[in-house]
């Protein structure tokens, strides 16, 4: 008897205890101050996500030119200053307009936003000192640019982009998602 006891006891503490951590909803505290939100099954779980935190910006502005042979293109240009100024700044927020409604990621999970990962990537990845739009191909209503992204030290890492007809980025090989 006494071990049944024990375990409705113990089933019962847990059962009160994790309740407010399992609520949906949220609760009025009772003083009236602001609505105490509670977490939902994962977070319960696994705990809070880390914070995301930013690399530090780089040292300088990436300057963004067209190579001698290639027509200059002044919304893709456009795209890159931004980019560019972006990362200086490494705000995210500053990109999302110049992506297309059609953005994706390879990889990407089906419940995600592509464009969300692209904030997150402007905020950590490494600043260029230089942008080198190599070649743009026309194909389609869809603009394909290559362009070189020169780091220092006498590192060159050449891109892929993609465009819509308005300029906006459709997609590209900036950066992969990788599951840890």
């Amino acid at each position: 008897m006494k071990p049944m006891l024990l375990c409705h006891l113990v089933l019962a503490t847990l059962a009160m205890s994790a309740a407010p951590a399992l609520a949906a909803l949220t609760f009025p505290d009772v003083a009236g101050e602001a609505p105490i939100r509670l977490a939902d099954w994962k977070s319960f779980i696994h705990g809070d996500p880390p914070p995301f935190v930013k690399a530090p910006p780089p040292k300088q502005l990436a300057v963004v030119s067209s190579a001698a042979d290639v027509q200059s293109d002044p919304q893709i240009e456009s795209f890159m200053r931004t980019l560019a100024n972006a990362v200086m700044a490494r705000d995210g927020s500053m990109i999302l307009p110049r992506l297309s409604e059609r953005y994706a990621i390879d990889g990407m999970p089906d419940d995600a936003k592509a464009s969300d990962f692209m904030a997150q990537a402007i905020g950590k990845m490494p600043g260029p000192t230089q942008i080198v739009i190599r070649s743009v191909e026309a194909s389609g209503g869809v603009r394909t640019a290559k362009a070189e992204f020169h780091y220092v030290p006498e590192k060159i890492s050449v891109k892929t982009f993609r465009f819509d007809g308005n300029g906006n980025l459709l997609g590209s090989d900036l950066f992969s998602l990788v599951r840890a």
